[in-house]
């Protein structure tokens, strides 16, 4: 059941950008994203990923997809467990201009969630895991200028799937094809 979440987000994600593709869609900037997630279940840790701008499905529609990365574990007495996370993300935006070149929006997506457990005890008693989940995600946030090639964005962003999560996140994107 698990794997067949995972083959319709995939399928939903490559139908999407072709039924909604727009006269500007395409690879327009791609950079780096550094944040603190918050699991459901287990502790907050820092999140890395890569991010690409995918151009605009209209004016204030911009597309982009990351891709992301987070571990956490913990050892208490004689038990160690460790869970990780890598996520597909894939979200639109609706922007709102607050100054020159500076925006708000909120946004919404859907991802793809592959992520892992594993746990360790006395007398080498081991349990491990990993699904494969469809994710949808609510998020908000700023976009802002840092150079002439540059952006930045800042977001707050929730995860709804297995397993929920919070994230805080920055994205510094260098914009392809400007001069």
């Amino acid at each position: 059941m698990k794997m067949h979440s995972f083959w319709l987000g995939l399928m939903l994600v490559v139908v999407s950008s072709s039924v909604f593709a727009g006269p500007n869609i395409g690879l327009k900037g791609i950079g780096g994203r550094l944040g603190y997630v918050d699991p459901e279940g287990g502790d907050g840790t820092f999140t890395l990923g890569a991010v690409a701008d995918m151009g605009t499905w209209t004016e204030n529609l911009p597309w982009e997809i990351a891709l992301t990365y987070w571990g956490t574990g913990e050892n208490v007495g004689l038990y160690e467990w460790n869970y990780t996370n890598i996520a597909i993300r894939n979200t639109v935006d609706y922007m709102f201009e607050v100054g020159k070149n500076m925006y708000v929006y909120p946004g919404a997506g859907l991802g793809i969630n592959i992520y892992s457990f594993d746990w360790k005890g006395p007398n080498g008693t081991k349990y491990d895991d990993s699904e494969t989940d469809l994710t949808l995600m609510v998020l908000g946030g700023f976009q802002f200028p840092i150079s002439d090639k540059w952006h930045g964005q800042t977001e707050l962003q929730f995860d709804i799937g297995d397993p929920d999560q919070t994230t805080v996140q920055f994205d510094f994107i260098y914009e392809l094809g400007k001069k």
